[in-house]
Protein backbone atom coordinates (compact mmCIF):
# COMPACT_ATOMS: atom_id res chain seq x y z
CA UNK A 1 0.00 0.00 0.00
CA UNK A 2 1.25 3.30 -0.84
CA UNK A 3 1.74 6.36 1.27
CA UNK A 4 1.42 10.00 -0.44
CA UNK A 5 3.40 12.64 1.01
CA UNK A 6 1.90 14.87 3.52
CA UNK A 7 3.43 17.90 2.45
CA UNK A 8 5.65 19.38 -0.31
CA UNK A 9 8.79 19.84 1.69
CA UNK A 10 9.01 15.66 1.92
CA UNK A 11 8.22 15.08 -1.78
CA UNK A 12 10.90 16.60 -4.56
CA UNK A 13 8.24 15.77 -7.09
CA UNK A 14 6.18 17.59 -5.82
CA UNK A 15 7.85 20.64 -5.44
CA UNK A 16 8.83 20.26 -9.25
CA UNK A 17 5.15 20.32 -10.12
CA UNK A 18 4.62 23.29 -8.32
CA UNK A 19 7.43 25.17 -10.00
CA UNK A 20 6.03 24.62 -13.50
CA UNK A 21 2.43 25.17 -12.82
CA UNK A 22 3.95 28.41 -11.34
CA UNK A 23 5.53 29.33 -14.68
CA UNK A 24 2.60 28.72 -16.84
CA UNK A 25 0.76 31.42 -14.13
CA UNK A 26 3.27 33.75 -15.15
CA UNK A 27 3.07 33.09 -18.69
CA UNK A 28 -0.36 33.51 -19.14
CA UNK A 29 -0.49 36.91 -16.93
CA UNK A 30 1.94 38.26 -19.48
CA UNK A 31 -0.36 37.52 -22.41
CA UNK A 32 -2.92 38.87 -20.92
CA UNK A 33 -1.52 41.83 -19.98
CA UNK A 34 -0.55 42.02 -23.44
CA UNK A 35 -3.93 41.21 -24.82
CA UNK A 36 -4.98 43.99 -22.29
CA UNK A 37 -2.92 46.93 -23.85
CA UNK A 38 -4.07 45.78 -26.78
CA UNK A 39 -8.21 45.59 -27.06
CA UNK A 40 -8.72 49.33 -26.31
CA UNK A 41 -6.77 50.22 -29.70
CA UNK A 42 -8.76 47.48 -31.37
CA UNK A 43 -12.39 48.07 -29.95
CA UNK A 44 -11.86 52.04 -31.23
CA UNK A 45 -10.75 51.00 -34.81
CA UNK A 46 -13.86 48.40 -35.00
CA UNK A 47 -16.40 50.82 -33.30
CA UNK A 48 -15.73 54.07 -35.97
CA UNK A 49 -18.06 57.26 -34.86
CA UNK A 50 -20.73 58.21 -36.78
CA UNK A 51 -20.91 61.55 -38.20
CA UNK A 52 -24.35 63.19 -37.80
CA UNK A 53 -25.98 66.11 -40.15
CA UNK A 54 -24.32 69.59 -39.71
CA UNK A 55 -28.39 70.77 -38.50
CA UNK A 56 -28.65 67.66 -36.07
CA UNK A 57 -27.29 67.37 -32.53
CA UNK A 58 -24.09 65.03 -32.85
CA UNK A 59 -23.00 62.86 -29.55
CA UNK A 60 -19.64 64.21 -28.19
CA UNK A 61 -17.08 62.54 -30.14
CA UNK A 62 -15.34 59.32 -27.89
CA UNK A 63 -11.85 60.24 -26.47
CA UNK A 64 -8.87 58.07 -27.70
CA UNK A 65 -5.92 56.78 -25.96
CA UNK A 66 -2.76 59.13 -25.78
CA UNK A 67 0.30 56.91 -27.09
CA UNK A 68 2.27 58.00 -24.40
CA UNK A 69 -0.44 57.60 -21.84
CA UNK A 70 0.44 55.03 -19.11
CA UNK A 71 -1.50 51.57 -19.65
CA UNK A 72 -4.86 51.14 -18.44
CA UNK A 73 -5.63 47.62 -16.82
CA UNK A 74 -9.26 46.96 -18.16
CA UNK A 75 -11.63 43.82 -17.87
CA UNK A 76 -11.10 40.93 -20.55
CA UNK A 77 -12.70 41.35 -23.50
CA UNK A 78 -15.60 39.21 -23.50
CA UNK A 79 -16.92 41.63 -20.32
CA UNK A 80 -16.50 44.66 -22.49
CA UNK A 81 -19.75 46.61 -22.72
CA UNK A 82 -20.98 46.84 -26.48
CA UNK A 83 -19.83 50.35 -28.00
CA UNK A 84 -22.89 52.56 -28.51
CA UNK A 85 -23.70 53.76 -32.13
CA UNK A 86 -24.62 57.58 -32.33
CA UNK A 87 -28.67 58.44 -32.64
CA UNK A 88 -29.92 58.68 -36.19
CA UNK A 89 -30.57 62.34 -37.56
CA UNK A 90 -34.30 63.71 -37.04
CA UNK A 91 -36.33 63.64 -40.50
CA UNK A 92 -39.31 65.36 -40.27
CA UNK A 93 -42.83 63.63 -41.14
CA UNK A 94 -43.29 64.40 -45.04
CA UNK A 95 -47.11 63.49 -45.08
CA UNK A 96 -48.75 64.48 -42.02
CA UNK A 97 -47.51 67.37 -40.16
CA UNK A 98 -48.29 68.58 -37.27
CA UNK A 99 -50.88 71.20 -37.11
CA UNK A 100 -50.14 74.41 -36.47
CA UNK A 101 -52.68 77.36 -34.55
CA UNK A 102 -50.83 80.16 -36.37
CA UNK A 103 -50.65 78.70 -39.75
CA UNK A 104 -52.95 80.56 -42.93
CA UNK A 105 -56.07 78.69 -43.47
CA UNK A 106 -56.80 76.92 -46.14
CA UNK A 107 -57.76 79.10 -49.49
CA UNK A 108 -58.94 76.08 -50.71
CA UNK A 109 -61.20 75.09 -47.73
CA UNK A 110 -65.00 75.77 -47.66
CA UNK A 111 -65.96 78.73 -45.52
CA UNK A 112 -68.54 79.02 -43.84
CA UNK A 113 -71.27 81.69 -44.85
CA UNK A 114 -72.51 84.64 -42.40
CA UNK A 115 -75.18 85.60 -41.10
CA UNK A 116 -75.68 88.31 -43.46
CA UNK A 117 -74.81 85.35 -46.44
CA UNK A 118 -77.75 83.54 -45.51
CA UNK A 119 -80.11 86.17 -44.92
CA UNK A 120 -79.41 87.52 -48.44
CA UNK A 121 -81.09 84.06 -49.87
CA UNK A 122 -83.82 85.56 -49.01
CA UNK A 123 -83.96 88.58 -50.25
CA UNK A 124 -86.08 89.09 -53.07
CA UNK A 125 -86.10 92.07 -55.56
CA UNK A 126 -89.09 93.32 -57.18
CA UNK A 127 -88.99 94.51 -60.72
CA UNK A 128 -91.71 95.79 -63.71
CA UNK A 129 -90.57 95.31 -66.99
CA UNK A 130 -86.92 94.05 -66.08
CA UNK A 131 -86.65 97.30 -63.97
CA UNK A 132 -86.08 97.18 -60.09
CA UNK A 133 -88.01 99.13 -57.57
CA UNK A 134 -88.10 97.74 -54.52
CA UNK A 135 -87.28 94.80 -52.44
CA UNK A 136 -89.05 91.98 -50.46
CA UNK A 137 -88.45 89.20 -48.26
CA UNK A 138 -89.43 85.48 -48.95
CA UNK A 139 -91.63 83.53 -46.02
CA UNK A 140 -89.41 80.68 -45.04
CA UNK A 141 -91.73 77.02 -45.48
CA UNK A 142 -94.14 79.78 -47.65
CA UNK A 143 -92.59 80.76 -50.63
CA UNK A 144 -94.55 83.97 -50.55
CA UNK A 145 -92.84 87.30 -50.61
CA UNK A 146 -93.51 89.76 -47.98
CA UNK A 147 -93.03 93.40 -49.50
CA UNK A 148 -93.73 97.24 -49.24
CA UNK A 149 -96.98 98.36 -50.97
CA UNK A 150 -96.26 101.81 -51.80
CA UNK A 151 -93.39 101.14 -54.66
CA UNK A 152 -95.50 98.53 -56.94
CA UNK A 153 -98.10 100.75 -58.13
CA UNK A 154 -101.26 99.50 -59.86
CA UNK A 155 -99.62 95.73 -59.07
CA UNK A 156 -99.60 94.46 -62.02
CA UNK A 157 -96.72 93.31 -64.51
CA UNK A 158 -94.69 92.09 -61.45
CA UNK A 159 -91.66 89.68 -61.30
CA UNK A 160 -89.32 88.57 -58.52
CA UNK A 161 -85.75 87.74 -58.82
CA UNK A 162 -84.41 85.17 -56.63
CA UNK A 163 -80.71 85.21 -55.01
CA UNK A 164 -79.83 82.44 -57.69
CA UNK A 165 -80.94 84.87 -60.34
CA UNK A 166 -83.92 82.76 -61.17
CA UNK A 167 -87.38 84.89 -61.79
CA UNK A 168 -91.09 84.22 -61.71
CA UNK A 169 -94.12 86.41 -61.86
CA UNK A 170 -96.21 87.48 -59.23
CA UNK A 171 -99.27 88.74 -58.25
CA UNK A 172 -100.08 90.90 -55.39
CA UNK A 173 -102.10 88.55 -53.19
CA UNK A 174 -103.28 90.96 -50.51
CA UNK A 175 -102.00 94.18 -48.96
CA UNK A 176 -102.60 96.52 -46.00
CA UNK A 177 -102.99 100.63 -46.92
CA UNK A 178 -102.37 101.44 -43.71
CA UNK A 179 -98.80 100.06 -43.14
CA UNK A 180 -97.79 99.61 -46.41
CA UNK A 181 -97.65 95.87 -46.69
CA UNK A 182 -98.18 93.67 -49.54
CA UNK A 183 -97.90 89.80 -49.82
CA UNK A 184 -97.03 88.76 -53.67
CA UNK A 185 -98.00 85.11 -54.75
CA UNK A 186 -95.10 83.66 -57.48
CA UNK A 187 -97.33 82.18 -60.18
CA UNK A 188 -94.26 79.57 -60.72
CA UNK A 189 -91.24 78.39 -58.88
CA UNK A 190 -91.24 77.95 -55.14
CA UNK A 191 -88.16 79.44 -53.36
CA UNK A 192 -87.23 77.65 -50.05
CA UNK A 193 -84.47 79.91 -48.54
CA UNK A 194 -87.31 82.25 -46.44
CA UNK A 195 -86.49 84.31 -43.42
CA UNK A 196 -88.28 83.73 -40.06
CA UNK A 197 -89.72 86.34 -37.50
CA UNK A 198 -87.32 87.56 -34.33
CA UNK A 199 -88.76 87.69 -31.17
CA UNK A 200 -85.88 89.73 -29.73
CA UNK A 201 -86.31 93.52 -28.73
CA UNK A 202 -84.08 95.14 -31.58
CA UNK A 203 -83.93 98.89 -29.07
CA UNK A 204 -81.74 96.25 -26.52
CA UNK A 205 -78.11 98.05 -25.78
CA UNK A 206 -76.41 94.56 -27.00
CA UNK A 207 -78.68 94.29 -30.20
CA UNK A 208 -76.81 94.29 -34.31
CA UNK A 209 -79.07 95.20 -36.60
CA UNK A 210 -78.46 94.80 -40.13
CA UNK A 211 -80.46 95.99 -43.44
CA UNK A 212 -80.45 95.76 -47.27
CA UNK A 213 -80.39 97.93 -49.79
CA UNK A 214 -80.54 98.00 -53.37
CA UNK A 215 -76.80 97.24 -55.01
CA UNK A 216 -75.93 97.70 -58.51
CA UNK A 217 -77.51 95.66 -61.11
CA UNK A 218 -80.34 95.14 -59.06
CA UNK A 219 -78.76 93.09 -56.73
CA UNK A 220 -79.55 93.26 -52.94
CA UNK A 221 -76.67 93.94 -50.55
CA UNK A 222 -75.64 94.65 -46.66
CA UNK A 223 -76.40 98.09 -45.11
CA UNK A 224 -75.59 99.71 -41.94
CA UNK A 225 -79.27 100.38 -40.66
CA UNK A 226 -79.91 102.24 -36.79
CA UNK A 227 -82.69 101.93 -35.11
CA UNK A 228 -83.44 105.27 -33.02
CA UNK A 229 -86.78 103.92 -31.05
CA UNK A 230 -90.20 103.94 -31.28
CA UNK A 231 -92.64 106.99 -32.64
CA UNK A 232 -96.61 107.35 -33.77
CA UNK A 233 -96.28 107.76 -37.31
CA UNK A 234 -99.05 108.63 -40.27
CA UNK A 235 -100.17 105.92 -42.63
CA UNK A 236 -102.66 106.18 -45.43
CA UNK A 237 -105.88 107.78 -45.03
CA UNK A 238 -104.50 109.32 -42.04
CA UNK A 239 -104.70 106.39 -39.73
CA UNK A 240 -101.94 106.10 -36.62
CA UNK A 241 -99.01 103.40 -37.36
CA UNK A 242 -98.81 103.38 -32.92
CA UNK A 243 -95.11 102.21 -32.08
CA UNK A 244 -93.35 102.01 -35.12
CA UNK A 245 -89.93 101.69 -35.59
CA UNK A 246 -87.69 105.88 -36.12
CA UNK A 247 -84.84 104.99 -38.28
CA UNK A 248 -81.34 107.28 -38.12
CA UNK A 249 -80.32 106.03 -41.71
CA UNK A 250 -80.70 106.98 -45.28
CA UNK A 251 -83.40 104.70 -47.05
CA UNK A 252 -83.21 104.61 -50.83
CA UNK A 253 -86.80 104.01 -52.15
CA UNK A 254 -85.47 100.83 -54.04
CA UNK A 255 -85.30 99.72 -50.59
CA UNK A 256 -89.02 99.95 -49.29
CA UNK A 257 -89.86 96.53 -48.78
CA UNK A 258 -86.52 95.03 -47.73
CA UNK A 259 -85.87 93.28 -43.99
CA UNK A 260 -84.29 94.15 -41.09
CA UNK A 261 -82.25 91.33 -39.17
CA UNK A 262 -80.84 90.61 -36.01
CA UNK A 263 -77.61 88.95 -35.28
CA UNK A 264 -79.25 85.72 -35.75
CA UNK A 265 -80.57 86.91 -39.36
CA UNK A 266 -84.31 86.77 -37.95
CA UNK A 267 -86.40 89.88 -39.27
CA UNK A 268 -87.02 92.36 -36.77
CA UNK A 269 -89.01 94.88 -39.02
CA UNK A 270 -89.76 95.76 -42.54
CA UNK A 271 -89.26 99.05 -44.49
CA UNK A 272 -92.24 100.68 -45.15
CA UNK A 273 -93.05 104.15 -45.94
CA UNK A 274 -95.26 106.57 -43.85
CA UNK A 275 -95.72 110.27 -43.01
CA UNK A 276 -93.58 112.16 -40.27
CA UNK A 277 -96.50 114.32 -38.15
CA UNK A 278 -95.64 118.26 -38.03
CA UNK A 279 -97.82 120.66 -35.77
CA UNK A 280 -99.48 122.99 -38.42
CA UNK A 281 -97.65 121.78 -41.21
CA UNK A 282 -98.14 118.81 -43.69
CA UNK A 283 -96.73 115.88 -42.56
CA UNK A 284 -93.58 114.52 -44.25
CA UNK A 285 -92.99 111.38 -45.55
CA UNK A 286 -90.55 109.36 -44.10
CA UNK A 287 -89.50 105.45 -44.39
CA UNK A 288 -89.63 103.88 -41.19
CA UNK A 289 -89.68 100.18 -39.78
CA UNK A 290 -92.96 98.25 -39.52
CA UNK A 291 -92.74 96.10 -36.46
CA UNK A 292 -93.44 92.41 -36.12
CA UNK A 293 -96.60 92.69 -34.55
CA UNK A 294 -98.31 94.44 -37.55
CA UNK A 295 -96.43 91.77 -39.81
CA UNK A 296 -98.19 89.07 -37.84
CA UNK A 297 -101.54 90.60 -38.17
CA UNK A 298 -101.52 91.52 -41.71
CA UNK A 299 -100.42 87.97 -42.19
CA UNK A 300 -103.39 86.55 -40.18
CA UNK A 301 -105.48 88.41 -42.24
CA UNK A 302 -104.41 86.79 -45.72
CA UNK A 303 -107.49 85.02 -47.58
CA UNK A 304 -107.34 81.41 -48.53
CA UNK A 305 -107.57 82.51 -52.47
CA UNK A 306 -104.12 84.34 -51.83
CA UNK A 307 -101.91 80.99 -52.64
CA UNK A 308 -99.91 80.09 -55.23
CA UNK A 309 -101.14 78.10 -58.51
CA UNK A 310 -101.54 74.70 -57.53
CA UNK A 311 -99.34 72.11 -60.67
CA UNK A 312 -101.09 70.13 -63.00
CA UNK A 313 -99.85 67.26 -64.61
CA UNK A 314 -103.47 67.02 -66.61
CA UNK A 315 -104.39 62.81 -66.82
CA UNK A 316 -106.95 60.60 -65.84
CA UNK A 317 -105.83 57.03 -64.00
CA UNK A 318 -106.90 54.40 -61.98
CA UNK A 319 -105.02 52.17 -59.33
CA UNK A 320 -103.38 48.94 -60.79
CA UNK A 321 -101.14 46.17 -59.55
CA UNK A 322 -99.57 44.28 -62.04
CA UNK A 323 -97.08 41.00 -62.35
CA UNK A 324 -93.89 44.03 -62.55
CA UNK A 325 -95.05 46.87 -61.46
CA UNK A 326 -97.82 48.95 -59.47
CA UNK A 327 -98.64 52.49 -60.20
CA UNK A 328 -101.29 54.33 -61.44
CA UNK A 329 -102.67 53.60 -65.04
CA UNK A 330 -103.10 56.35 -67.72
CA UNK A 331 -106.26 56.22 -68.98
CA UNK A 332 -106.71 59.37 -70.48
CA UNK A 333 -104.50 62.64 -71.17
CA UNK A 334 -105.96 66.13 -71.57
CA UNK A 335 -104.68 68.02 -74.63
CA UNK A 336 -102.49 70.47 -74.27
CA UNK A 337 -101.35 68.97 -71.19
CA UNK A 338 -97.85 68.44 -68.73
CA UNK A 339 -98.50 64.48 -69.75
CA UNK A 340 -99.09 65.29 -73.52
CA UNK A 341 -96.13 67.33 -73.90
CA UNK A 342 -94.00 64.66 -72.06
CA UNK A 343 -95.59 62.31 -74.42
CA UNK A 344 -97.09 59.80 -72.09
CA UNK A 345 -99.38 57.01 -73.20
CA UNK A 346 -102.73 56.51 -72.14
CA UNK A 347 -106.10 54.12 -73.16
CA UNK A 348 -105.66 50.17 -73.14
CA UNK A 349 -103.56 48.63 -70.35
CA UNK A 350 -101.76 46.66 -73.46
CA UNK A 351 -100.49 50.32 -74.61
CA UNK A 352 -100.91 52.80 -71.84
CA UNK A 353 -98.61 53.87 -69.16
CA UNK A 354 -98.22 53.26 -65.67
CA UNK A 355 -96.92 56.47 -63.15
CA UNK A 356 -94.78 54.22 -60.12
CA UNK A 357 -93.32 57.20 -58.68
CA UNK A 358 -92.84 60.95 -58.63
CA UNK A 359 -89.25 62.69 -58.26
CA UNK A 360 -88.21 58.91 -56.09
CA UNK A 361 -91.69 58.82 -54.49
CA UNK A 362 -94.06 56.40 -55.34
CA UNK A 363 -97.60 56.49 -56.12
CA UNK A 364 -100.22 53.76 -56.31
CA UNK A 365 -103.55 55.79 -56.39
CA UNK A 366 -104.77 58.66 -58.18
CA UNK A 367 -105.42 60.89 -55.23
CA UNK A 368 -101.58 60.13 -54.09
CA UNK A 369 -100.55 61.26 -57.37
CA UNK A 370 -102.78 64.21 -57.10
CA UNK A 371 -100.94 64.80 -53.45
CA UNK A 372 -97.29 64.35 -54.52
CA UNK A 373 -98.23 66.86 -57.70
CA UNK A 374 -99.32 69.28 -55.34
CA UNK A 375 -95.91 69.54 -52.96
CA UNK A 376 -94.17 70.70 -56.50
CA UNK A 377 -94.79 74.25 -58.26
CA UNK A 378 -95.94 75.45 -61.31
CA UNK A 379 -92.85 75.22 -63.96
CA UNK A 380 -91.11 72.66 -61.94
CA UNK A 381 -89.30 70.24 -63.85
CA UNK A 382 -90.31 66.35 -62.39
CA UNK A 383 -89.10 63.53 -63.06
CA UNK A 384 -91.70 60.31 -63.77
CA UNK A 385 -91.07 56.93 -62.92
CA UNK A 386 -92.65 55.14 -65.94
CA UNK A 387 -93.74 51.59 -66.60
CA UNK A 388 -94.89 50.84 -70.52
CA UNK A 389 -94.49 48.04 -72.88
CA UNK A 390 -93.14 45.77 -70.71
CA UNK A 391 -89.70 48.56 -69.43
CA UNK A 392 -89.31 51.09 -67.16
CA UNK A 393 -88.33 54.72 -68.12
CA UNK A 394 -88.17 57.86 -66.88
CA UNK A 395 -89.90 60.96 -68.22
CA UNK A 396 -88.97 64.87 -67.23
CA UNK A 397 -92.59 66.58 -67.24
CA UNK A 398 -92.82 70.35 -66.86
CA UNK A 399 -95.92 71.50 -64.53
CA UNK A 400 -98.27 73.92 -65.68
CA UNK A 401 -100.94 75.63 -63.73
CA UNK A 402 -104.33 73.59 -64.48
CA UNK A 403 -106.98 75.35 -66.68
CA UNK A 404 -109.86 77.51 -65.24
CA UNK A 405 -112.65 75.37 -65.68
CA UNK A 406 -114.96 78.25 -65.09
CA UNK A 407 -113.84 79.74 -68.06
CA UNK A 408 -115.89 80.81 -70.31
CA UNK A 409 -115.49 79.19 -74.21
CA UNK A 410 -114.82 81.08 -77.19
CA UNK A 411 -117.48 83.66 -78.25
CA UNK A 412 -118.72 82.87 -81.76
CA UNK A 413 -118.52 85.28 -84.32
CA UNK A 414 -120.52 88.34 -84.17
CA UNK A 415 -121.91 88.31 -87.40
CA UNK A 416 -122.97 85.72 -90.20
CA UNK A 417 -120.96 87.80 -92.44
CA UNK A 418 -118.05 86.39 -90.81
CA UNK A 419 -118.81 82.71 -91.24
CA UNK A 420 -117.02 80.92 -94.02
CA UNK A 421 -119.60 80.36 -97.21
CA UNK A 422 -120.06 77.00 -97.95
CA UNK A 423 -117.43 74.86 -100.22
CA UNK A 424 -114.93 77.42 -98.40
CA UNK A 425 -112.48 76.14 -95.85
CA UNK A 426 -112.23 78.32 -92.55
CA UNK A 427 -110.38 81.08 -92.50
CA UNK A 428 -106.87 80.95 -90.61
CA UNK A 429 -106.98 82.03 -87.29
CA UNK A 430 -103.59 81.24 -86.00
CA UNK A 431 -100.50 81.89 -87.08
CA UNK A 432 -99.51 78.25 -87.31
CA UNK A 433 -102.76 77.11 -89.72
CA UNK A 434 -102.22 79.93 -91.84
CA UNK A 435 -98.18 78.60 -92.71
CA UNK A 436 -99.72 74.89 -93.20
CA UNK A 437 -101.77 76.56 -95.35
CA UNK A 438 -99.33 78.20 -97.58
CA UNK A 439 -97.09 74.85 -97.60
CA UNK A 440 -99.79 73.27 -99.51
CA UNK A 441 -99.93 76.09 -101.91
CA UNK A 442 -96.23 75.38 -102.98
Amino acid sequence: MTNFPASPEKSPAFGHTSGVKNRQRWSMAGCLAVLALMAPTAVFAQAAPVVAPADVDAPPPVARPQPNAPPRRIAPPPQLPAPQAAPPAAIPPAATPAADPNAPADPNAKKEPSVEEKALRGVVAIERAGQPISLGVALAGDGRILAALSPLGSGNDLEARFADGSVARVKLGHHDRTWDLALLVPQSGRWTEGLVASTRDPLRTDATIRGFTMGQKGKPTVAQTVIRGRKNLLGADDATLANAFELGSRVSPLDLGAPIIDEDGRVVALLGRGCSPNEGRPCTPVAFGIPMSAIRSFLRTVPPTAVAPAAWLGIQGSSEVGMFAKGVRVQSIAPDSPAAEAKLKGGDASVSDMIVAVDGVPVTSPEQLAEVIRTHAVGEKVPLTVFGQGKYRQVTVVLRQAPDPRAAPKAPPAHPAELPTLGDAAPPTQARPRADVLERRR
